[in-house]
């Protein structure tokens, strides 16, 4: 029984040390260099109860901080302006599904696109942050706000908590199904495994009684 449970030790450990460890837990993206920065197009906002140019402003602030990490290569304003006039998009008030986003993205060659929303009813602001990757319209990023104070708090306090939570956020994981493979069949195989060598002991290393004697 011990040779028994001691080889099931070293099969564990051996599996265990097999499995590769998964760095992802961290809640913050390693840094990256400037030259590997991700283009990024952040359209203007889709605003209401607001003026013109609060949201143009909120814009601005978002967009700055953004691009203060190093992970976002923020698309310039007037960069963005002159590819949707190149291609006759003068208003993209209206585009704010999924499928049309990502098509935003192809036409401004960008590999992800962020569209926020925001709307004021008094001193309450909801703002609705997303981001579309461009080649699948795949949501990779979905968060809903609630800020209740001025228009001054919003744009000094919740904009830039929430462009750093974005730039913090991590995006394009995949689940690892060949990782879950591996898995289900190492536990397969160990469970085969048990059930053999318990087969094949003999009665005295179970523990079992051993053969009547026959009388004499």
């Amino acid at each position: 029984m011990i040779s028994f449970t001691s080889k099931s030790t070293s099969l564990l450990l051996l599996i265990a040390l097999a499995l590769p460890f998964d760095s992802g837990r961290s809640q913050t993206p390693s840094s990256t260099s400037s030259g590997d920065r991700e283009r990024l197009a952040l359209l203007p906002f889709e605003i209401r109860g607001l003026s013109e140019n609060e949201g143009k402003q909120l814009k601005q602030r978002f967009g700055e901080i953004l691009g203060e990490s190093d992970r976002f290569d923020v698309m310039p304003d007037n960069v963005l302006r002159n590819s949707l006039n190149l291609a006759g998009l003068a208003s993209i008030d209206s585009c704010n599904t999924l499928p049309c986003l990502a098509q935003l993205g192809k036409v401004l060659d960008v590999a992800k696109v962020v569209h926020v929303s925001v709307d004021q009813w008094r001193e309450r602001f909801v703002m609705q942050i997303r981001l579309v990757r461009s080649s699948d319209a795949a949501l990779l990023y979905a968060e809903r706000v609630e800020f209740a104070g001025s228009y001054d708090g919003l744009l000094s306090t919740a904009i830039p908590e929430q462009a750093r939570k974005l730039s913090a956020a991590y995006l394009d994981r995949k689940t690892s199904w060949y990782l879950i493979a591996a898995a289900v069949i190492v536990g397969v195989g160990l469970i085969y495994w048990i059930y053999a060598s318990f087969a094949s002991m003999n009665p005295d290393e179970t523990g079992g009684p051993g053969p009547t004697p026959s009388p004499q």
